[in-house]
């Protein structure tokens, strides 16, 4: 329902994910860094991080999105928006939705 509701999330090497990586590296205590031989640095293996969103996105499409309707302008807008994005481990992330317990509420507008 994901997918069919809000479409893709945006990886790591995305104009976002970018913009997320960039975010994360600025930040007081950076939770990203460059290390001297130019690789990039983060808590976990790289590799193994998710673009997590802030607001899971179950409770933002059952609360806002569904009333703009699938994949709509705004509802796009919202899954592109680096605002809403950090890195963290997918394990994390992915275990973190599913606690959630929330289900995917149809869209209230076609």
């Amino acid at each position: 329902m994901r997918e069919q509701y809000l479409g893709k999330t945006p990886g790591k090497k995305s104009r976002t994910g970018r913009e997320v990586i960039e975010k994360m590296k600025n930040e007081n205590a950076p939770r990203i860094r460059i290390t001297r031989a130019g690789k990039m640095q983060f808590k976990y293996d790289f590799s193994k991080s998710d673009m997590a969103h802030l607001t899971d996105a179950v409770s933002w499409w059952n609360s806002i999105g569904r009333h703009y309707g699938a994949k709509s302008k705004e509802v796009r807008k919202w899954m592109l928006d680096s605002v809403n994005y950090e890195l963290d481990h997918f394990s994390l992330n992915r275990s973190a939705g599913a606690k959630l317990g929330e289900r995917y509420l149809p869209p209230t507008k076609k």
